[in-house]
């Protein structure tokens, strides 16, 4: 990973935000939960059949999270109320092979019970992987990190920080968080059909060297939550990223490769617990 005062413009713009990938078929729907559900289908003569969900950001608390003028999702929620039974319902429908999460779990230490119970209760064949988020990282100083990591095993998930898992198939790498941490990508051991680089935040993505980033077929992130407050023709009114705008929402191809970056908006909220023309929303991506 480079410092990030060293990155030159010229490398951010080989970002090329798409509502048409090149390798990979977009489409949307709306889940009887009212989750949104983005899916994207890689185009390949060498699909497995597999697929992947991903979910992130959902920010769990026990105050009420409101959600105005959004295409899908209820009104409000609050704790783990809706957001576990629309995980529930999305992974009943879609039977994916694995599931990943993008990080930010929590808003309150006091939710990690709750939101443990719920995560337990999410489960795929292929396994559960996950990365911390800056919130996450920031609950050390109720909660000391390796209490975080006990709890995501017991749970059934791993937590890979600056660490790598495959099963041939798939090969996850996570990282550590961009803003509490140092994330790193080191040499991979294993070979794989596709390759997914897992981070909470797309500003870790955005600062790769191009070799470190064509190691994966995409990257999937949070973080940004789309920007929770959006307004047609312009997007989000603050996106948390040292670019602004440049990383908000969306898919994002490389002009000058085919690797990938997926940002999703997520499901919670942090600054204020509101989103507006954001719904929440969660991943599924058939390889």
């Amino acid at each position: 990973m480079p410092d990030y005062r060293s990155v030159p413009e010229n490398s951010l713009r080989q970002f090329r935000r798409t509502t048409r990938p090149r390798r990979f078929r977009a489409a949307e729907r709306i889940l009887p939960s009212g989750l949104l559900l983005k899916e994207y289908e890689v185009l390949s003569p060498e699909r497995t059949g597999r697929s992947l969900f991903f979910f992130t950001d959902p920010h769990i608390r026990f105050q009420p999270t409101h959600n105005f003028f959004s295409s899908a999702g209820p009104g409000s929620w609050t704790g783990t109320q809706w957001i576990g039974t629309a995980l529930r319902e999305a992974l009943a429908m879609t039977h994916p092979d694995y599931l990943l999460f993008g990080g930010d779990l929590v808003t309150y230490t006091v939710c990690y019970p709750a939101a443990m119970e719920m995560m337990a209760s999410l489960k795929a064949p292929g396994g559960c992987f996950a990365v911390p988020g800056n919130w996450d990282k920031r609950r050390r100083k109720w909660l000391p990190f390796r209490e975080i990591e006990r709890a995501f095993e017991q749970a059934g998930w791993q937590l890979l920080v600056n660490a790598e898992a495959s099963d041939g198939t798939l090969l996850v790498y996570g990282t550590d968080d961009y803003k509490i941490g140092i994330p790193r990508i080191y040499p991979s051991r294993t070979d794989a059909v596709f390759r997914v680089l897992l981070t909470h935040n797309p500003d870790t993505v955005a600062e790769l060297p191009p070799e470190e980033f064509e190691k994966f077929d995409l990257a999937l992130c949070g973080h940004t939550h789309g920007g929770q407050i959006r307004l047609p023709g312009f997007g989000a009114l603050r996106a948390s990223s040292r670019y602004w705008k440049r990383f908000e929402y969306g898919f994002y191809e490389r002009k000058s490769g085919p690797s990938a970056l997926l940002v999703s908006s997520g499901i919670g909220t942090t600054w204020i617990p509101v989103r507006i023309l954001c719904p929440p929303e969660a991943v599924l991506v058939r390889f």
